[in-house]
């Protein structure tokens, strides 16, 4: 798995945008973590993740696998992220899902395929 993450302060929130090929749940996890890491690094609450040039697993079970991982390795911390993500229209039905599987674990992140409204939400 090959991953570029680019980092940028906006006034309330972090940009982060991202560009990588993931195929497995693994892939998946791993990238979470670089996330994790660069919202922490940074010391933001709120964060909106450009995954538009990102290509994700097609099939919905790395998905469930990545939520429960989230709740299972990372800081209670986590609850208190307020992360909009956005991707390609091509993954809007997983994007949808990753988003009901967080929010069914108290988490407040939210799945978009426009930036703008993303961050209308996010500021919201």
């Amino acid at each position: 798995m090959e991953i570029t993450i680019i980092s940028k302060k906006k006034k309330d929130y972090l940009l982060i945008e991202t560009k990588a090929i993931l195929v497995t749940t693994a892939d998946l996890i791993s990238q979470s973590q670089l996330l994790y890491d660069e919202i922490v690094k940074h010391d933001f609450k709120k964060a909106l993740i450009d995954e538009s040039d990102t290509r994700l697993p097609n099939d919905l079970i790395p998905y469930f696998d990545l939520v429960k991982n989230y709740v299972a390795e990372f800081p209670a911390e986590i609850r208190q992220l307020k992360i909009a993500i956005v991707t390609d229209k091509a993954y809007e039905v997983i994007a949808n899902t990753w988003e009901t599987l967080c929010a069914s674990r108290g988490l407040n992140y939210c799945a978009f395929t426009s930036i703008g409204q993303a961050e209308e939400w996010l500021l919201g």
